[in-house]
């Protein structure tokens, strides 16, 4: 997902930091953005490993100038398993990497975004974070967390002009979910989707996009949850 939020808003007109673990990933993804007409960067990096990570974005934002927009994107899957299959070391993981990361990272480019008085933070979430599973706890409780640290930044920022939302996919047609489930699993399990299928990546990006957008100017705080009406939640 994070590949095609890249690519819809570099066509839109951004520029783009790419923030991998995988090196070969990111400079195919720099190319394809660079292919479009746009500058790109890498940070090739964990974002696990924060002091790697802030200073890459150090480094990046001297490189362009500024940082206009964050999309907290970063994750991984938190398995099939239930309570008891998750030990100490897979929590911090998962908590590392969908939380811990964003927050700091957060910290980190927010600053000029305050200074410029502007800026648009995209929080990844998940329909997990929305409804209770008999599975991936850890997930969805670092998938909530995000919510939660949606709307508070959303009420510290505001006076600084900087809009902070959050997009919580429900099944997106991925790689990552294509070797976890196989195709045939998917199948089944698109059955139980009201629209009868899993989303396209590029369908999340759409909503990512319009979030980091002047046309998002006047929504801060909010969950956007493109999932095909398998979660519906009230107010």
């Amino acid at each position: 997902m994070g590949r095609s939020h890249a690519l819809l808003m570099a066509e839109r007109g951004a520029d783009i930091i790419v923030v991998d673990s995988l090196e070969n990933e990111a400079r195919e993804s720099c190319a394809l953005v660079q292919k479009l007409g746009r500058k790109a960067t890498a940070i090739v990096t964990d974002v696990t490993n924060l002091p790697a990570l802030l200073q890459g974005v150090s480094h990046a934002e001297q490189e362009f100038g500024h940082i206009d927009i964050l999309v907290n994107n970063a994750g991984q899957s938190g398995g099939r398993g239930g309570l008891d299959s998750v030990d100490e070391a897979a929590f911090d993981r998962i908590f590392d990497q969908h939380v811990k990361a964003a927050f700091f990272l957060t910290q980190a480019i927010v600053r000029g975004m305050k200074a410029r008085r502007y800026g648009k933070i995209v929080n990844i979430s998940s329909t997990m974070a929305l409804n209770g599973l008999t599975y991936g706890h850890h997930y969805s409780g670092a998938k909530a967390a995000l919510l939660a640290l949606t709307k508070g930044w959303a009420k510290e920022f505001v006076s600084y002009n900087i809009c902070v939302n959050a997009v919580a996919p429900g099944a997106v047609l991925t790689p990552m979910t294509l070797q976890m489930d196989g195709i045939e699993k998917i199948r089944e399990k698109a059955k139980l989707v009201p629209m009868q299928r899993y989303a396209e990546p590029e369908e999340i990006s759409f909503a990512v996009a319009f979030l980091a957008s002047g046309e998002a100017d006047f929504i801060t705080g909010q969950v956007i949850s493109p999932n095909g009406g398998d979660v519906i939640v009230g107010i």
